[in-house]
């Protein structure tokens, strides 16, 4: 080996095998967990913006039945669950909070039941395994409307 006077010698990064393996499992694992973690993400923010959507089609069949009789409504706040098959029709409708009005609660089942909501996206069906989505609904009659 000649070696020119001030020249330098670059040492060579020598990496075993197995070390190779280790760093391309490694790699490959990112890849994949973050693939699966983009696809929650999506599935996560599709989930929410369903529940908005739905929550604001609650609120407007609900409203829109108790304004229609004022005076049997007065400063109340009533929590609702229901869920939405993939076809967007409301199943188990029920108020889960005691309003001490039976008419509005009677009221708001029964718009909630007669509503009709956005299908449920085929990915969020996908993600959770299920044709049927939870909805759980605050209305506070102190809101404007």
């Amino acid at each position: 080996m000649d070696l020119k006077i001030g020249s330098r010698l670059k040492p060579k990064l020598v990496i075993p095998a197995r070390a190779q393996w280790v760093v391309a499992s490694l790699l490959i694992g990112f890849v994949l967990f973050w693939t699966a973690h983009t696809y929650a993400a999506e599935n996560d923010s599709v989930g929410k913006a369903y529940t908005t959507q739905a929550t604001e089609v609650a609120r407007r069949v609900v409203l829109a039945e108790l304004v229609k009789h004022p005076e049997r409504i007065h400063q109340m706040s009533m929590k609702c669950t229901f869920q939405v098959d993939k076809q967007g029709r409301p199943h188990n409708v029920k108020v889960v909070s005691s309003t001490h009005n039976r008419w509005a609660e009677d009221t708001a089942r029964r718009a909630l039941g007669d509503a009709k909501f956005p299908p449920l996206p085929k990915s969020l069906i996908e993600q959770s395994g299920s044709d049927l989505a939870n909805i759980e609904y605050q209305i506070d009659l102190n809101e404007p409307r």
